[in-house]
């Protein structure tokens, strides 16, 4: 029996999260996207001040910003989602640098590219960081304080960081066409070892189950490059890991002690419209309680409106309530570790050599350390937007960047809770249980006929729209009740239909006789 931990650690815990793993470890998960995205921001930012503007290398180190998106993507797919992730950050510059002076009309244009961004992320499944990087992008163009008429010069060299961006990212194509396929089956692997060991004991089978459908996506998605014999390999690598995930999946919907069976419930009836879509009450959550902030903000005299709504968007992001609340815990104390560390820096008065510098190793830190450790992340991510504002725009004082930057942080957390309990609070847990019956229904529906069929792609389908209505339905503060026991059903169909259409896809009979058996015994 292990012995509870003492209260002193308890407290730290809650403060500062888990500890994050080895610098092996952490290099190996993130470091060829930690090198691709401090280059992205730091090489122009060093151009910019060679060629003394050092208010063009600013615009486009944001315009960098562009190179953190997408590295897990196949390149095929990663060119497209990078080009449309530029463009969203060139508006977000544009829009954001010409309401600067109306600290107001600020506040509202960040809610808007803060909407705007979660629905574009949501439709085209864009993934981390999502909204994040526009409203950061946004906010930081507002504070270089460009006049009019430097904003096309800025713009200009904002849409220049965009595309060394995208080579930059899409670059490794040349020598290394199959990467992401094989890191992401190398990934599935790992997590389905773990699950094997016995870890599903321990942890949720979610995230085993995420990694191999990502694999399983990556593998489907990928460059032809590569070569057929490499997809060959790829594909008979991951039939292993679907079988062995599967063999290692609990079978049966049994559920937990003390609580009844789930009821099936009627599918919905009659055409969906556009503001039926799942995202959509997210999207609006995530505008208002950004504009609020901003305006609050405004109120309260505090100069970076654009600071409590970047705020207020990374605690909404949460990926469950838990993880939500976490967040605004993790988010207050990482900006009171990160405004130290500015302060610090700031004043150092660096040569601004030696600032591009520390951007780039602060970029690098972001990288390795977002997806593990959210507060020592935080507390790089403000050191890095100060100093990038800093060297943009050297005439504003540092002690102004500084000091307000924890009080808009409060502002932005309290905003965030109280619109992710007042705005929509049970949207998407009221449509769970008829997310996840639509989803049975094509499962066994596509069991019992034969691959190839419409049956298949009304389950796909179906699967899709359970996963977000499910990821929805997670990160709700105040969900309905029996949504956990919907959202653990709703896991076990989402791995039955999925572990189906991908052996039939991969023309695995026998693994998708076997799961079409599952499906029968554990879903009707």
């Amino acid at each position: 029996m292990q012995p509870s931990p003492s209260p002193v650690s308890s407290v730290a815990r809650r403060l500062f999260g888990p500890a994050p793993p080895g610098a092996r470890a952490l290099w190996a998960a993130g470091g060829r996207r930690a090198v691709s995205a401090a280059c992205c921001v730091a090489v122009p930012l060093g151009v910019g001040v060679v060629l003394g503007r050092p208010d063009l290398g600013s615009a486009a180190g944001l315009a960098g910003f562009t190179a953190i998106y997408g590295h897990a993507l196949p390149f095929r797919r990663r060119a497209v989602v990078l080009a449309g992730v530029g463009v969203g950050l060139l508006v977000a510059f544009g829009l954001g640098a010409l309401a600067g002076p109306h600290r107001a009309l600020l506040a509202v244009v960040c809610g808007v590219l803060a909407a705007g961004a979660a629905a574009a992320t949501a439709v085209w499944r864009i993934g981390p960081p999502g909204p994040l990087g526009v409203v950061l992008v946004g906010g930081s163009a507002s504070a270089l304080g460009a006049a009019p008429a430097q904003l096309g010069a800025q713009l200009l060299a904002a849409t220049a960081g965009v595309v060394l961006s995208w080579l930059v990212c899409m670059l490794p194509w040349l020598w290394d066409a199959d990467g992401p396929e094989r890191r992401a089956v190398a990934a599935a692997e790992v997590a389905v070892a773990a699950a094997e060991r016995g870890a599903l004991r321990t942890t949720r089978p979610g995230a085993v189950a995420r990694a191999v459908r990502l694999a399983d996506a990556a593998v489907a998605d990928g460059t032809r490059r590569g070569g057929s014999r490499r997809r060959a390999a790829l594909t008979a690598a991951l039939e292993d890991i679907e079988e062995r995930f599967f063999r290692a999946l609990p079978h049966g919907d049994v559920p937990p002690a003390g609580t009844v069976p789930l009821e099936r419930v009627a599918e919905p009836t009659g055409p969906r419209r556009w503001w039926h879509t799942v995202w959509l009450p997210g999207a609006v959550r995530l505008g208002i309680a950004a504009t609020a902030a901003g305006l609050v903000a405004v109120a309260l005299g505090l100069p970076s409106s654009y600071w409590a709504a970047s705020t207020a968007v990374a605690v909404l992001l949460g990926t469950d309530a838990r993880h939500t609340r976490a967040r605004a815990v993790h988010r207050i104390t990482g900006t009171l570790l990160g405004v130290l560390v500015a302060a610090g820096l700031l004043a150092l008065h660096l040569p601004v050599g030696v600032e591009v510098l520390v951007i780039a190793l602060l970029q690098v830190a972001i990288e390795l350390l977002i997806a593990h450790q959210y507060v020592l992340a935080v507390s790089a991510i403000t050191p890095l937007v100060l100093l990038l504002v800093h060297v943009g725009n050297p005439a504003r004082s540092g002690v102004e960047l500084i000091g307000s930057r924890l009080a808009e942080t409060v502002v932005g957390i309290a905003l965030a809770l109280v619109a992710g309990f007042l705005l929509f609070p049970r949207a998407a847990s009221r449509r769970l249980p008829s997310a996840v019956t639509t989803a049975s229904r094509r499962a066994l529906a596509a069991a019992e006929d034969r691959p190839g069929q419409p049956a298949d792609r009304a389950l796909h389908d179906a699967l899709v729209a359970l996963h977000e209505v499910a990821a929805a339905a997670g990160a709700e503060l105040s969900p309905d009740p029996g949504t956990s026991l919907w959202l653990r059903r709703s896991r076990r169909v989402g791995d039955l239909g999925w572990a189906l259409l991908g052996a039939r896809a991969r023309g695995e009979r026998e693994l998708a006789r076997q799961v079409a058996e599952a499906i029968r015994g554990d879903l009707r």
